[in-house]
């Protein structure tokens, strides 16, 4: 059965009218509700509304409207609520369109009349939905401090936190008709689901990340954000690279960088883009993108990168840990070991509370596997043995896929033989089973070579 055939009759009608968007579908059923009400003489059924959630409950034939939403449902689409829940082409649909005007012998003073009072009512009503100032400024608190403290919080609880904010977000765009407050609460659904996309890909769900940073894009495009259109960008060609589609990250990071303006988001696309060229084995571009985001100014700044940061930030020591893995992969171990040891040591120069757990630990393990490169393996076994004793939701989906490497590089012939490299690969095993992916509920556990 193909999807149209499954699409419920509601869908269909809606897609086809252009409102199946929430927010599009919403005026036509308060303008449906407040002329009924108004030809009934039902005050209670011209204040008749709906939510967002329920809006989609109604689309997949989830939930039975009420005799209110009844009403008001067939008036608009003119087609009974039975066969407008049941799916498409289980009855012949009768030839009408509620959008359209509704064809009478006659249009009398009292159609004009009605058609200019509701037009006048609605234009009242929407100039004056609005939100407090105070409202939105606590969803921008709020989103803020889970971004600066995404480093100390498990991926899955900054996951429900940002699904929460986002859900909040998404109830209060229907609260106000104000462009410049719409524009601001896309920017931060955007941003919303930005954090979702990271917290995703921190747990092992590579599709939903791609599909959330997408889903930012969408908001964010219409306001023409530049930062957060970069910072996307820069999102989906480290998922690409992740992925094994370099060439296609590189599409992502160079059209990225003609949006970037602040320092920060220069010094994280260059950054980004020297390991999209390691990828594809060119180290003379590596080299020249990696001097290319040392040379970014930090005193440039923009209101998402930096006024927002934390996640959304590219400190030193998260450029120097991405230097590091850029040099490994094209197997340049000295460089390797002096990007990551100057993570490591720029790291140490935070505070407890400022430093990233993620970064210092992938730094260590990106350390730990140029080691490695230079058949350093006692320097390995010691560097690698504070990442042993995180606890599984801080084991990150690129800390796994790191170790995954050290993993490989331990069974090279100068290596595979010795005692030590065995118990290091047998412990890193043992290590990747229990992963934050793992701490979901039904998520299956890390296989070897996953």
């Amino acid at each position: 059965m193909s999807e149209e055939e499954q699409a419920t009759l509601l869908r269909k009608l809606a897609r086809e009218a252009g409102i199946e968007s929430y927010a599009l579908f919403l005026p036509k059923y308060e303008q449906t509700a407040r002329r009924l009400g108004h030809r009934n003489n039902d005050p209670k059924l011209s204040r008749e509304t709906v939510g967002p959630r329920q809006w989609s409950r109604w689309l997949a034939a989830k939930a039975a409207p009420q005799p209110y939403a009844r009403l008001i449902l067939e008036e608009l689409f003119r087609q009974p609520v039975e066969l407008l829940m049941a799916p498409v082409g289980t009855r012949q649909m009768e030839p009408a369109s509620s959008l359209s005007v509704v064809q009478h012998p006659h249009i009398t003073e009292e159609d004009l009349l009605m058609t200019a009072h509701d037009a006048a009512s609605h234009a009242g009503d929407a100039a004056s939905l609005s939100l407090t100032p105070e409202a939105i400024q606590l969803l921008r608190t709020q989103l803020r401090g889970l971004a600066r403290s995404y480093h100390q919080k498990p991926a899955a609880e900054i996951f429900v936190k940002a699904r929460t904010i986002r859900d909040t977000i998404e109830r209060r765009m229907a609260l106000t008709h104000r462009p410049t407050q719409s524009s601001e609460l896309y920017l931060l659904a955007g941003q919303a689901c930005a954090l979702l996309a990271s917290a995703a890909f921190d747990l092992g769900s590579q599709d939903a990340a791609e599909t959330l940073t997408m889903a930012a894009l969408t908001y964010v495009r219409p306001i023409d954000h530049a930062p957060l259109i970069a910072w996307c960008g820069g999102n989906l060609a480290l998922l690409a690279y992740w992925d094994g589609r370099p060439a296609e990250a590189l599409e992502h990071v160079q059209a990225a960088q003609g949006l970037a303006r602040s320092g920060t988001a220069k010094r994280r696309l260059h950054s980004i883009a020297a390991r999209t060229y390691a990828h594809l084995g060119d180290p003379g571009r590596v080299r020249y993108e990696l001097e290319a985001a040392e040379q970014a100014d930090p005193d440039i700044r923009d209101d998402h990168h930096d006024d927002m940061g934390g996640e959304f930030g590219f400190s030193s020591e998260r450029a120097a840990m991405s230097a590091g893995s850029s040099w490994l992969l094209i197997q340049d171990g000295a460089s390797a070991v002096e990007a990551s040891t100057r993570a490591l040591d720029l790291i140490q120069m935070r505070t407890a509370s400022q430093r990233s757990v993620k970064v210092e630990m992938e730094a260590t393990v990106d350390l730990a596997l140029a080691q490695l490169l230079n058949t350093d393996l006692a320097s390995a076994v010691a560097t690698l043995q504070p990442v042993f004793d995180l606890p599984p939701e801080q084991r990150v989906d690129g800390l796994l896929a790191r170790l995954q490497g050290v993993r490989s590089q331990l069974t090279v012939p100068a290596l595979h033989r010795h005692n030590e490299a065995v118990e290091l690969g047998h412990h890193i095993e043992g290590f990747r089973r229990d992963s934050a992916r793992s701490t979901l509920p039904g998520a299956p556990r890390y296989q070897l070579g996953s």
